[in-house]
């Protein structure tokens, strides 16, 4: 969550600090919200109020899968966005891992082991052995002042949502429409004639 919000930050100061606007930021049609709501909504209640342990892997982790579900949904209704299918490939990256291992296996630094923060919750726990695709889970560790772990696809989804709020706090290009070339008309002799005041040859008065 500390990766995500920090990634929102900065993508909510790109248009300060790039010449962009943020009334065409606000401006940006995005649909199906509620679902991005709903599905960060379960994702926060999971990680501060967590059901009891027994329930981690029954309930815990269906409604932690439901809310992927639900953020993936959003992201599809709005891929036209530009940039929203990098971070249709952050979040699909995380949910995958998840989904294979019940939850997001954390390579913790043996100082960490015994940290509140580095206790296991429904949607982190420590990896263990025999678990799978390892190279997408939280494998990369910030140290002081952050004392946090993050995955590639926490990365792919930092750089898909400042790519989304750069684009959208552009003014959005004109495209260019190619002019159709007039047909030539037929030529009548009889007006040139006229207009120059003299008569085309072959014409009799």
């Amino acid at each position: 969550m500390l990766v995500l919000g920090i990634a929102m930050l900065v993508a909510l100061l790109l248009p300060l600090v790039t010449g962009g606007s943020y009334q065409r930021l606000l401006d940006t049609r995005v649909s199906w919200t509620w679902m991005l709501a709903a599905g960060l909504g379960v994702q926060l209640l999971l990680e501060f109020v967590s059901p009891p342990r027994q329930y981690w892997h029954n309930v815990g982790f269906g409604l932690l899968v439901a809310s992927y579900a639900l953020i993936l949904a959003f992201v599809g209704r709005n891929l036209l966005l530009r940039g929203m299918s990098i971070v249709l490939i952050g979040i699909a990256c995380n949910a995958l891992v998840i989904t294979v291992n019940q939850g997001m296996p954390v390579k913790l630094p043996p100082a960490w082991r015994n940290q509140s923060f580095a206790q296991a919750t429904v949607k982190h726990h420590p990896r263990q052995p025999g678990e799978q695709l390892l190279f997408l889970s939280d494998i990369i560790v910030l140290r002081h002042p952050y004392d946090t772990v993050m995955s590639f696809g926490d990365l792919i989804l930092a750089v898909g949502l400042c790519d989304v709020a750069f684009h959208a706090s552009r003014r959005p290009r004109r495209k260019h429409r190619a002019r159709r070339p007039v047909a030539s008309q037929p030529v009548d002799p009889y007006a040139l004639g006229v207009r120059s005041g003299r008569r085309p040859t072959g014409v009799e008065a």
